[in-house]
């Protein structure tokens, strides 16, 4: 009795020191432009989408575990324990629970049959990389078995020092010996825009306590609009309709689709796909008059589009500027970025011109610099346009403390404006400073807060 005692309590601490070393890691995506240039009635809305300061999707992910939450339509959220092959779906707003798949794919239609998605085949194209969030990536390429067919051609960029990333109908990554970083195809794609690496905590990937279980069924989906508003719909006309949390339906099932309010409102659109804008009310504050409609941050202007060009309105749909521009993105509350042709410039939210669309990519603007992006290399400019780094870089970020996270020779360093190196590239890992410190690691083990001098302050606490 006493041998098997001291057995199970080995085991538990093995379990314990298993579960605190498991490597943890927040992976934040948004809609990305795919990079097979498909233009596609779907890719004009995903442009929209775009480059937002809000986040699509969140993950969490380790050797053992995953969680997925999808934040486009309300929050839906996955959990899986990959070793006993265990996932659910929960829904907050019911405080419920439902058994699902890991990954169970979808059914696809091709010119002469039908095909799951888990069938398609992968080819990993090793020589070619791209820094995507600050971490290297590798490309693979999906397809039908034995086709080069690009309508169903899919585009992973993949990080293999994560671990794997599958859920829903993603059933094909599992394929990929990596997290995926990058999902693109034709019209549609989604990147990572953040890579962190945090203390591992159970709790995240288990059913809250209080959770009840809910009805199994296939079209399970989280239909909350915000903390108090969700979508109906009506199972005649199929269209949907606000209602509150008693079931008091605020507006008639008249839409197509209704997004996720963002702070006090919604964008909607009609059965002849037009956008417009709803309050918390229900109340139709832009009608659907545009072909497409984009509010991505509270407080910001929205993005809309008219005659297949962009512009800018406040939330009572006046004009702040004319749809003249081939696209807008607005990633924070500080400046928008628009595009004329294949070149990339800055606005501030009204409308003026604060660097001209000259350039191939503009990656961010801040201080009055901007982030340029030109043959895979990163530049610095002043709103002159005068380059201010004596060479470009392979990755760059700005930092806060007036400095840049740049990366070389697989370590991340600072940079200050001239292109100076003032804290040395020794991390494998390091972020932007807040409130004076940056969070970085030399071998993602021990983690540790620097000054803007890189002074070591802390030892990170997890």
């Amino acid at each position: 009795m006493k041998r098997f005692f001291f057995f199970l309590v080995i085991m538990l601490l093995l379990t314990k020191i298993s579960q605190a070393q498991q490597k943890t890691f927040k992976i934040s995506y948004q809609f990305a432009d795919p990079e097979t240039g498909a233009d596609t009635s779907a890719s004009e809305f995903i442009k929209i989408l775009a480059g937002s300061g809000e986040a699509l999707m969140q993950t969490y992910i380790s050797k053992d575990y995953m969680r997925i939450e999808n934040l486009l339509f309300g929050k839906s959220i996955q959990i899986s324990n990959i070793p006993e092959e265990t996932s659910y779906l929960l829904d907050e707003s019911s405080k419920t629970y439902t058994a699902t798949e890991m990954a169970s794919g979808k059914l696809i239609e091709t010119s002469e049959d039908y095909i799951y998605s888990g069938d398609f085949e992968i080819s990993i194209l090793p020589n070619e990389k791209k820094i995507i969030a600050g971490i290297p990536c590798k490309k693979a390429i999906f397809n039908l078995p034995g086709s080069t067919d690009k309508q169903h051609e899919i585009t992973v960029w993949y990080a293999d020092q994560l671990p794997k990333l599958y859920w829903g109908t993603y059933d094909y990554l599992e394929k990929v010996p990596g997290a995926a970083l990058y999902v693109g195809t034709e019209g549609l794609g989604i990147e990572a825009t953040k890579v962190e690496e945090i203390p591992f905590d159970k709790s995240l990937f288990e059913i809250p306590e209080g959770y009840e279980e809910g009805e199994n069924g296939e079209n399970t989906a989280d239909s909350a609009l915000n903390n108090q508003l969700s979508w109906y719909q009506d199972p005649n006309s199929t269209y949907f309709g606000v209602q509150d949390s008693l079931g008091q339906k605020l507006t008639p099932a008249k839409y197509s689709a209704i997004y996720a309010y963002v702070g006090n409102y919604a964008i909607v659109s009609d059965a002849a796909q037009m956008f417009g804008l709803i309050d918390l009310q229900g109340n139709e504050v832009i009608s659907c008059q545009y072909e497409a409609l984009s509010l991505d941050t509270e407080g910001a202007p929205l993005v809309y589009m008219k005659d297949q060009k962009y512009g800018l309105l406040d939330t009572t749909g006046r004009q702040l500027l004319a749809a003249k521009y081939d696209f807008i993105t607005i990633p924070n509350l500080n400046y928008a970025l628009y595009n004329e042709g294949d070149h990339t410039g800055v606005l501030d939210l009204k409308g003026h011109v604060l660097i001209p669309a000259v350039y191939e990519t503009v990656a961010e603007y801040q201080d009055d610099h901007a982030l340029i992006i030109e043959n895979m290399t990163y530049q610095l400019i002043d709103k002159s346009g005068k380059r201010l780094l004596p060479t470009n870089q392979e990755f760059l970020a700005f930092a806060g403390e007036k400095l840049l996270l740049a990366f070389k020779d697989n370590k991340y360093g600072y940079l200050n404006y001239s292109g100076k190196e003032v804290i040395p590239f020794k991390f494998q890992n390091a972020h932007a400073f807040e409130d004076g410190l940056a969070l970085v690691t030399e071998d993602l083990e021990n983690f540790y807060y620097i000054d803007s001098k890189g002074k070591l302050i802390k030892k990170h606490e997890e």
